[in-house]
């Protein structure tokens, strides 16, 4: 049988028995591939059930780099998924929701809790069947997610229930392989390998999968079958530690100034501490199990990934915030704060609109200073909220032209269409489906009535420098009412909560858009009627009155979708 299906002969290991390595390595990969989609799907369960309250936990509960610490340790802890953190952790530092130093505690924090899962495996996966909890967990699940009135988040629980039935029954079908391993293997040759080629080893296998849980898994399952040692475990566990950075690396390739600086934060850390834990903890380890009273090879493995990320989260938490600091001077390409859709990742929805929201914030400052600029306007004029107008000031004394602003609207304007593209294919619920639609109807209003006010700003600059007193009086009202325009726009525009409350005064605000628009028509009738202005210059004048009642009733539009 052995020679039917295995190569005999192996030069470094020699098999006993009649077992044939094909059907253990096949086992060991299926068992991996379902452990790994348990997690897929534990993790899309989760997001779907939760994301709301992940983003209350990450965006207010994280004020001081303790705190920060605390929620990465609780929710990966919670989670059992530090790629779900790490995923949630960059989509709301990259949309502007987190400080630097409070998003770095978080990923701290978060290997921290990671270090839950060997616990669990050690309590649970070694010390029972598992079949027996996974196949009617799986089976569960999978009625939650077919039941034809199942609700929305019937069928988050239903996928979560599932995942977690394939985490146990892949990590079942896994020990099972490796206790047939270590039934027919000689093992001597690779007990003498050296501590670095399993510290390398760990490393390759995180970067490979992309979890570190599987490799503890992995890890134990070994260890449990007595294929390694606890020294080679403990060995692999910290290469495992150092390996899961890969994610973080690969995901802030070509990025945003912030993403690589997480990538980075995460990088040194694990660097730092995984060196020391290889370098001064391996070695006491034996002390350490002796002192601790510990007599199981899985628990001890548990306690020493628990604690070298324990003592490297206590060495960098008094430095957090000088270290952020550093951090925050890496990547710096341009001083401006717009928020680079490109790099806000959508899986996360709540983030995503947050990146766009500040986006679409963007070019509505951007837009009035553009109107500003063409009726001559001072920002203090304009009767608006003190930080409002501080962010205006800013945008309004940058040195650009009007083709460049403009220009620069128009993209921010296909920015965030192509990006509510990829973010509709995401799941959102009703309200997301309804924020990002109306993000976009705005940004298209806007760079409409921008558009309208450019094409008649060399009749602003005729009017405003006319030799006749009734146009400069005509072109003064205009500078008033689109100043009050101007100012009751931000103010709705930059309201929270506001969709129902704000009807009314739309409709108040479109119905003095017409009467304003009537009465500069009559005004410029009267003109002509008394020969005062005549043919172009009467032209132009009525151009003006019904592209400034467009331009205003764009924005009003604009607030009403």
């Amino acid at each position: 049988m052995l020679a039917a299906c295995c190569r005999p002969g192996t030069p470094e290991i020699t098999v006993r028995g009649t077992v044939c390595m094909f059907p253990v390595l096949l086992a060991l990969g299926t068992g991996l591939a379902l452990f790994l989609f348990g997690m897929h799907e534990l993790e899309g369960g989760v997001r779907a059930l939760g994301r709301r309250t992940f983003q209350r936990w990450l965006s207010r509960s994280t004020a001081s780099p303790v705190s920060s610490a605390a929620v990465g340790v609780a929710v990966t802890a919670i989670l059992q998924s530090s790629s779900l953190v790490s995923l949630l952790v960059l989509a709301f530092a990259s949309a502007g929701v987190l400080p630097l130093y409070n998003a770095v505690g978080i990923l701290l924090g978060a290997n921290l809790g990671t270090t839950i899962t060997g616990w669990m495996v050690a309590t649970i996966g070694f010390k029972l069947s598992l079949q027996a909890l996974a196949l009617p967990g799986m089976a569960l699940g999978a009625l939650l997610v077919m039941l034809p009135v199942s609700s929305s988040r019937v069928a988050a629980t239903g996928r979560l229930v599932f995942g977690i039935g394939l985490i146990l029954l892949g990590l079942d079908i896994m020990k099972g392989a490796m206790e047939t391993v270590s039934a027919s293997w000689d093992l001597e040759v690779l007990q003498g390998q050296v501590v670095l080629v399993y510290f390398l080893a760990g490393i390759a296998m995180a970067a490979l999968i992309q979890s570190s849980s599987a490799v503890m898994m992995l890890t134990l399952a070994a260890l449990h079958g007595g294929l390694v040692d606890i020294g080679a475990a403990a060995a692999l566990v910290i290469g495992a530690d150092l390996g899961t950075t890969s994610t973080t690396l690969i995901g802030s390739i070509g990025g945003s100034a912030v993403k690589r600086q997480l990538a980075l934060a995460h990088l040194l850390f694990n660097l730092i501490v995984d060196v020391l834990a290889l370098v001064v903890l391996l070695p006491l380890l034996p002390a350490i199990q002796s002192f601790i009273g510990l007599s199981d090879p899985l628990y001890t493995l548990a306690l020493f990934h628990s604690l070298f990320n324990l003592v490297g989260l206590l060495l960098f938490l008094p430095w957090l915030k000088v270290w952020s600091h550093w951090l925050g001077r890496r990547f710096c390409r341009r001083a401006s704060e717009v928020v680079e859709l490109g790099s806000v990742p959508t899986r996360v929805p709540d983030a995503a609109l947050v990146a766009s929201g500040k986006l679409l914030h963007s070019m509505r400052l951007n837009a009035m200073a553009l109107s500003l600029h063409f009726f001559k306007i001072p920002v203090e004029g304009l009767n608006i909220r003190s930080e409002l107008t501080r962010e205006l000031e800013v945008v309004s004394r940058e040195a650009v032209t009007v083709e460049e602003r403009y220009a620069r609207l128009k993209q921010w304007e296909s920015e965030l269409l192509a990006f509510s593209f990829d973010l509709q294919a995401e799941p959102l619920n009703a309200e997301q489906a309804g924020t990002i639609q109306r993000q976009t109807h705005e940004a298209r209003s806007l760079s409409y009535s921008s558009k309208t006010l450019k094409d008649i700003r060399e009749n602003l600059v005729n009017q405003r420098h006319s030799e006749l007193d009734e146009v400069q009086s005509l072109y003064r009202e205009h500078r008033r009412y689109m100043t009050a325009a101007i100012s009751h726009y931000l103010r709705l525009a930059s309201e929270d909560g506001r969709r129902g409350d704000r009807e009314e005064e739309v409709a108040d605000l479109s119905g003095a858009n017409d009467r304003d628009y009537e009465a500069a028509n009559l005004r410029v009738s009267a003109m002509a009627a008394g020969d005062v202005v005549s043919g172009t210059e009467l032209t132009n004048m009525l151009n003006v009155n019904r592209d400034l009642h467009h331009a205003v009733k764009d924005l009003l539009h604009s607030l009403q979708g």
